[in-house]
């Protein structure tokens, strides 16, 4: 008879303690992993107890006695937020520690994870003791959050599980289930004082240093502006000014994915300046900290070898079982409004300037003072017929030289959308946009100018979650079940089933709000 061991716990890992009573909450799928797998998380921003709007954007870092080694953004919406923390392949095995911040919070505090890696000898530095200590034996523990119920049963192969809303109401849930072998870390736990700064109610505030032979001359320049953009959505672009000690800072309303970054000084281009800037780190230094350490034993070698099957596994499965959770609304361009071109439809082009005259009649090329300018014909917009002051974009990177984009590569386009109405970006106001995307979505083979700095950068992780239950036969510490948004009103109830062939598997419900 297969034994089910149920954890079910109200555990708060107090992530952060902030400004005023402001508090961030982390919670993890688990707390044993093996390298390569992710770290899925739920984060939360609280103030005086109460779900808060305050901030926009939660930090993650994975530390252990060897520094950082890992790191992620978890975008809020409206106080929770979700994502997770991929392990590199090549991380020692050891003993981690993981903890969530906003920019604004004064303390934090850390929970403990354990990581393995199967298939390297690596070790974190004095973070591994060789034990000859059994592995513990899961013991069956059900503690639950107040107000809430877990019903359980066996259906064939399936395990059902019901959790009931009794707590009078509405409350926000973390839910977890994976198989449980027995590895878990020590329960410990510490507290590091945080620098504290300014509230991101919005989103991430990008900052950024000019650098470069003519900077002065740009931080005196009373018109030139600094931009930022990444590919693949017209919705992220921002411009700020330039302060006068040479920092930058743009109010983003979150970028989401590792991406390339294109930093870009307006105004530079035309008067040949030698000054770039680049992006500041927003993650803290590994601050200073006892690391409590793994006991390892031969007794682990078969709890380890599952888990190591188990990944190889379900690698190629995760990415088609996760589930994509909403992420912020588009405020810059309405998706209602936009008139989409797939050139897919049509007869296909060598020339962007022959796709524009043939196939898209909302937008012109004209020649001005000897430069070909890409206009737009919109009726809806007054001032003038044909718009002088239109935003053209390349799979959403702001194109400023438009002969560059009409000698692009006709046949790497997939779309032209056009958007007609007024846009406003920092001090410039467009009257329309027209964005030409790539089957690829990343500007490939677009030539920049001199002033144009491409650097790597990490935004915000994509929200997912893993409720489908379908997974692979082999076993060994999987996740199952991962669910960080679920949200019940009073009386209300969640159902959900997995399978698994192991024996034992635990239940974690923590409860965010």
């Amino acid at each position: 008879m297969r034994k089910v061991i149920f954890i079910v716990s109200c555990i708060f890992i107090h992530a952060a303690v902030c400004m005023a009573e402001g508090q961030v909450r982390l919670a993890t799928d688990k707390q044993v992993y093996v390298a390569g797998e992710k770290i899925l998380c739920a984060v939360s921003y609280h103030d005086g107890g109460i779900l808060s709007a305050a901030s926009g954007v939660a930090y993650v870092e994975l530390v252990s006695a060897d520094g950082l080694a890992a790191k992620a953004k978890i975008a809020l919406r409206g106080g929770l937020g979700a994502g997770y923390v991929p392990l590199p392949g090549n991380i020692p095995t050891g003993a981690y520690r993981i903890f969530a911040y906003t920019s604004d919070c004064r303390y934090a505090q850390t929970a403990d994870l354990l990581i393995f890696n199967t298939g390297s000898s690596s070790r974190v530095h004095g973070g591994v003791q060789i034990s000859d200590a059994p592995v513990p034996v899961p013991s069956s523990v059900s503690v639950m959050p107040k107000g809430i119920r877990m019903i359980r049963e066996q259906r064939g192969d399936s395990l059902c599980f019901t959790i009931v809303n009794e707590s009078g109401h509405s409350v926000a849930l973390a839910v977890s289930v994976f198989e449980d072998d027995g590895l878990r870390p020590d329960s410990s736990s510490v507290r590091i004082p945080l620098p504290g700064g300014a509230f991101e109610s919005e989103g991430e505030i990008i900052r950024a240093r000019v650098f470069g032979k003519d900077a002065e001359k740009v931080i005196k320049s009373p018109w030139m502006e600094a931009m930022i953009s990444a590919p693949g959505s017209p919705s992220d672009t921002y411009t700020a000014p330039i302060g006068k000690d040479g920092l930058v800072e743009f109010r983003t309303n979150n970028i989401y994915g590792d991406k390339d970054l294109v930093c870009e000084i307006l105004g530079a281009e035309e008067e040949k300046i030698d000054c770039h800037f680049s992006p500041l780190s927003p993650f803290l230094d590994v601050p200073d900290m006892e690391f409590p350490k793994m006991k390892l034993s031969a007794g682990m070698k078969p709890a380890l070898l599952a888990r190591h099957r188990a990944v190889l596994t379900d690698s190629p499965v995760l990415d088609t079982l996760y589930e994509f959770l909403p992420k912020r609304d588009n405020l810059l361009f309405s998706n209602e409004d936009c008139i989409r071109y797939c050139l897919d439809d049509y007869t296909r082009f060598s020339k962007v300037e022959d796709i524009i005259s043939e196939l898209i009649p909302d937008v012109i090329v004209r020649n001005v003072r000897g430069e070909k300018r890409i206009k737009l014909v919109l009726k809806d917009i007054p001032s003038k017929k044909k718009t002088d002051n239109v935003l053209v974009l390349l799979d959403g990177v702001p194109v400023t030289v438009h002969e560059r984009l009409l000698a692009f590569d006709a046949m790497a386009l997939g779309e032209v959308q056009v958007y007609p109405y007024v846009y406003a970006l920092g001090k410039t106001v467009f009257n329309g946009a027209v964005n030409f995307v790539t089957t690829r979505h990343d500007m490939s083979a677009l030539i920049f100018d001199d002033n144009v700095l491409i650097m790597d950068f990490v935004g915000c992780s994509y929200p997912v979650a893993l409720r489908s239950g379908k997974r692979s036969a082999a076993s060994g510490g999987r996740t199952l079940y991962w669910d960080p948004a679920a949200g019940l009103e009073n009386g209300a109830s969640l159902q959900f089933g997995v399978s698994s062939d192991s024996r034992n598997i635990s239940a974690v419900v923590t409860r965010m709000d």
